[in-house]
């Protein structure tokens, strides 16, 4: 321990260090008699306490103490005195001396003297876990990913995290300096005010949510954290912690989006697979009708405006299907810039002299899709682009590759990360509205006039597009035009088959036979027209309306082939399919279904198994059931 003593007697400085020795203090001194040996020691010489008589020559200790404190703040300084009065001890204390010691009891100054070093110790400590606290507070501010600032009452910024600067896009706080919080970054500043006279009413305000402006003229959501403070100098300032909630409403918007078209799909998927039976029963019966009345030309026709109707009401059901996603699909390889071609040659021919249409195709990967899906999102995308070009305008058919990592695909539920070939169709129309965007794809719901559009067309391009694993955005303001981007994932390995083409029309002496057919069907309607149909070109027919009561026909009988519902009470098609297997191996199988969301799967489940999806024609069903039987025939004899 080195002490600095400053002492004009020599006698009093001796019983200083006889008394310390005493007391076992091991040190090294340094005695400066005047002034100037005491700033010269103190420029030399670094010690751990200063010993001072209160009297010198010239000057006192307490100007000792002053040249002291402007080099050292923290160095002990203790007065060794023959006297001293009460205010002047206290006065000695206000201006820092760490202790005093009276001549006459000397015996107190190794006490003291330990005492002043034990408080320097423990002030060094503290500052130091002062320093490391400050130091951590304020890493972990300047590397929050929380905005956190102060303002001032003319809500100017007083300082800021850079969490804060990135939110705002700002370069530099000398950037945000530029920026009133209520002038330049609150959207609605009714916000600000509203939230201001609620943090000086409570003090503070918890989770309120705003929208800001970006410096570059992007909006962001945030949820905000306020609390009043009084700074030096600065009256009703408000500290601010702000978090960016941009991307988490818009991954709730999405799905909540998606759940709301889940809903309505499920609703119209229900919807349309209760109405497909009917449909098919009006179809099949006005077909039979049609063709029994060739002769009668008055009531053929009748049957003919029914067929037709009928027809359109099927179309209505696969839209409705397409919406919800459960239509069949058929998919193959596809080449979309070649779907593009084709739509826009035809798209030339109906579409009005006013409009142009440009055609801008990229290099594509082939995508595993049913290209007449594909045309009819192409088609139904252009007639309503060219709808709303009523005065003429420009439509841009457009293809290109496009990335989607994990980042994008956050946004938007059930899309992978992955290659995706991209269609944008774009017009130059009347644009539509925030509230009209967010309805566009919901069933029956058109701007069109009375009788002008079925409210489908779109409804039907985002099932289509949902159910072969892509995504649809829109883009449009009132006036602007419309851009509407389909992403389609790219085909991953080769698809096994190509796309099989249309099955000539066979002839009814073609389709007639005389084998037994299993046929269950749970609608009533729908199964007569079957029956009726089959036993018309010359079949035995088992008629069932459910899997059990198809299973105890067999019992005395055997079947050629089984026409089985997918959907059924008590037990479905596959499950009756598969029993059937048991009895008779080999029996041919014709699935129909006006939908199921494992109908596509069910016919590749099921060994000598096909498809026919409702609502089909009598037409459609002799032709199908007369290739199996043939097909099984030439199977059994080879």
């Amino acid at each position: 321990m080195r002490l600095l003593i400053l002492e004009h007697s020599l006698h009093d400085a001796e019983l200083m260090f006889l008394e310390l020795k005493g007391a076992g203090l091991v040190f090294e001194h340094v005695l400066a008699e005047d002034q100037e040996q005491f700033r010269e020691a103190l420029r030399q010489g670094h010690f751990d306490v200063v010993l001072s008589d209160y009297r010198l020559p010239g000057w006192t200790g307490l100007d000792a103490l002053k040249e002291l404190r402007a080099i050292d703040k923290d160095l002990p300084f203790l007065l060794v005195t023959g006297t001293l009065g009460e205010e002047a001890a206290v006065e000695c204390v206000k201006q820092g001396v760490s202790d005093y010691v009276l001549k006459d009891h000397i015996s107190r100054l190794p006490a003291a003297l330990k005492r002043a070093i034990h408080e320097k110790n423990l002030r060094k400590r503290a500052e130091e876990a002062l320093r490391l606290s400050e130091l951590r507070n304020h890493d972990l501010v300047e590397n929050s990913v929380y905005g956190i600032f102060r303002v001032a009452a003319d809500s100017s910024f007083l300082d800021a995290n850079p969490a804060l600067l990135r939110i705002l896009g700002c370069a530099s706080f000398e950037q945000l300096s530029s920026l009133n919080l209520v002038r330049d970054v609150f959207r609605f500043p009714e916000q600000h005010a509203q939230l201001s006279a609620s943090c000086r009413e409570l003090g503070q305000v918890h989770g309120a949510e705003a929208e800001w402006r970006r410096r570059d003229g992007g909006v962001v959501a945030v949820r905000l954290n306020l609390r009043c403070l009084q700074l030096a100098g600065q009256l009703d300032c408000m500290e601010v912690i702000a978090e960016d909630v941009t991307e988490l409403r818009a991954m709730e918007r999405q799905l909540r989006q998606a759940q709301k078209f889940e809903a309505i799909g499920q609703l119209a998927g229900g919807i349309a697979h209760d109405f497909n039976n009917v449909v098919g029963a009006i179809l099949g019966w006005a077909e039979l009708g049609l063709e029994q009345n060739c002769a009668n030309p008055q009531v053929a026709e009748r049957f003919a405006r029914i067929r037709e109707q009928g027809e359109r009401a099927a179309t209505l059901t696969r839209e409705l299907l397409a919406f919800a996603r459960r239509q069949i699909l058929q998919p193959r390889a596809v080449d979309l810039n070649t779907v593009v071609g084709g739509v826009a040659s035809f798209l030339d021919k109906v579409i009005s002299k006013d409009i142009e249409l440009k055609v801008i195709t990229a290099p594509l990967d082939p995508i595993k899709a049913d290209p007449t899906q594909i045309e009819q999102v192409l088609m139904n995308l252009s007639i309503n682009a060219r709808d709303a070009m009523t005065g003429g305008g420009r439509l841009i058919l457009e293809t290109e590759m496009v990335e989607l990592d994990d980042s994008y695909c956050r946004f938007y539920p059930h899309v992978t990360p992955g290659r995706y070939a991209v269609l944008s169709v774009s017009d130059t129309g009347v644009g539509m509205g925030t509230d009209t965007r967010e309805r566009i794809f919901e069933p029956f719901f058109t701007t069109k006039e009375r009788d002008k559009g079925s409210g489908m067309g779109l409804a039907t391009v985002y099932g289509i597009v949902k159910q072969h694993g892509g995504l649809i955005h829109v883009y449009s303001e009132l006036g602007q035009g419309s851009l509407f981007r389909v992403y389609l994932p790219v085909m991953e390995g080769n698809m096994e088959g190509g796309f099989s083409g249309h099955a000539p029309v066979a002839s009814t002496a073609e389709m007639r036979g005389t084998e037994m057919i299993l046929l269950a069907d749970d609608h009533e309607s729908m199964r007569e027209m079957a029956r009726q149909t089959l036993v018309g070109l010359g079949y035995r027919v088992l008629s069932a309306c459910n899997g059990e009561d198809a299973l105890r026909l067999c019992e005395t009988d055997t079947p050629a082939m089984a026409v089985l519902d997918v959907i059924m009470p008590k037990l479905g098609g596959a499950a009756t399919a598969a029993k059937l297997a048991e009895r008779f191996a080999g029996l041919p199988v014709l699935f129909t279904s006006g939908y199921s969301q494992d109908s596509e799967g069910v016919a590749a489940a099921i060994a000598n198994s096909r498809y026919l999806q409702k609502p089909y024609s009598p037409t459609a069903l002799g032709r199908m059931v007369r290739e199996i039987l043939d097909g099984a025939a030439k199977t059994a004899t080879s």
